[in-house]
């Protein structure tokens, strides 16, 4: 694996850091349209196929991207409906999957090996009025990739009750134990932001740590550690996490259609944690969150947008270091594409187009421009 900085700002979304860090990567929403690709480009191929589009393509992608408003960024949107929402069109009735995960394709410091200590560190936020159910509806997993993988490892779990839960599971396997080793109430976890940090050492006598803290202002809300817990399966070659919506569909007539937000996905092996020493390092890299945007554009691409906001019309000026092919696309911010400007090779220098808002409703707009592979977004306000 490269290690140095230098070769960290040729990758979109992979970040690489000094050897002293050790492994550590990152997944980052970039806006809208091809979030699939994004994902599988960063956690190997496959890896956003556990979603419900076979049975419900009329929808179309369950993953989407959004910028929100609170993180003032791109977001993952994990989206499932009661129906007809299904797992992957193999005839299960009784369930409903729309996950990522790594798995046997991805690099293997994506994966967790007997004996290491992996940090998986994310962001995720439930709706308002989010339901759970009495029976399962996983948020995270962890799970052996192989061997005896039915069960999941652990789980972050909401379940219905009086008060409804935010559980941690743990599972020892097939013919095992398995039950609620923590849990919270999770009226602290609805409409808002959260971070969690969880710390495995997978082995037979392993250890789990997780802390979820509220983003806004730092608050622990759940934090709970076990220094002796089996992290292993027996015939496994790897662990691996998984994030998204996992419901069981046995109450049906107490779901809801539902969508999760997930953003800054991280998986950090050994001692590195995708802490501060991770985001400071990322100020030096190029990414392609809107925070650190500035940093890319005067490498190869040049956006400005004005009158901004406008009121019949923007003017989008462009600047290309290189020649290539060039795509200017303009979404609503429910992941509908309503214009696209440019389809076509350029030439390298500078280029104008023109956003036309006078038939579209006063609101917010994301402008995607994709050149050479690599992808800027803006966001631009018609009055």
């Amino acid at each position: 694996m490269e290690t140095s900085l230098r070769c960290c700002s040729s990758m979109l979304l992979l970040l690489f850091v000094p050897t002293c860090l050790q492994a550590q990567v990152t997944l980052q929403a970039n806006g809208p349209g091809d979030t699939y690709e994004l994902i599988q480009s960063v956690l190997g191929s496959g890896t956003a196929g556990e979603v419900p589009d076979c049975g419900h393509s009329s929808f179309g992608r369950h993953i989407t991207e959004v910028f929100d408003s609170q993180l003032n960024k791109n977001v993952f949107v994990f989206h499932i409906h009661v129906t007809p929402d299904n797992d992957r069109c193999n005839g299960s009735t009784d369930r409903q999957r729309n996950e990522i995960k790594t798995h046997g394709s991805s690099p293997a410091n994506l994966k967790g090996a007997l004996n290491e200590t992996v940090t998986y560190r994310w962001k995720f936020k439930l709706d308002a009025g989010f339901i759970p159910t009495a029976n399962f509806c996983h948020i995270h997993q962890i799970k052996a990739g192989d061997g005896d993988d039915g069960a999941p490892i652990i789980t972050i779990t909401p379940r219905a009750g009086n008060p409804q839960k935010l559980q941690i599971i743990h599972s020892t396997g097939s013919g095992g134990t398995g039950g609620e080793i923590h849990s919270v109430n999770l009226s602290s976890f609805k409409g808002v932001w959260v971070e969690v940090v969880e710390k495995v050492k997978y082995s037979t006598n392993g250890t789990y740590e997780i802390v979820i803290k509220r983003v806004s202002d730092g608050a622990t809300l759940l934090s709970y550690s076990d220094n002796s817990i089996n992290m292993w399966r027996d015939g496994t070659t790897f662990c691996r996490p998984k994030w998204g919506i996992y419901r069981s569909l046995n109450s049906i007539s107490q779901l809801r259609d539902e969508q999760v937000r997930f953003a800054d996905f991280c998986i950090a092996e050994g001692s590195a944690t995708c802490g501060a020493t991770l985001a400071a390092a990322a100020e030096d890299v190029t990414s392609l969150s809107k925070k650190e945007e500035p940093l890319k554009e005067p490498a190869a691409i040049t956006v400005k947008v004005f009158p901004n906001p406008a009121e019949s019309s923007s003017t989008i000026d462009l600047n290309f270091k290189d020649a290539g092919k060039t795509l200017v696309e303009v979404y609503d911010m429910h992941q509908k594409r309503i214009a696209v400007l440019v389809n076509t090779n350029l030439p390298a220098g500078a280029h104008r187009t023109l956003f036309d808002m006078k038939s579209v409703p006063a609101g917010t707009y994301v402008l995607r421009v994709l050149h050479n592979g690599t992808v800027i977004t803006k966001m631009i306000a018609k009055q």
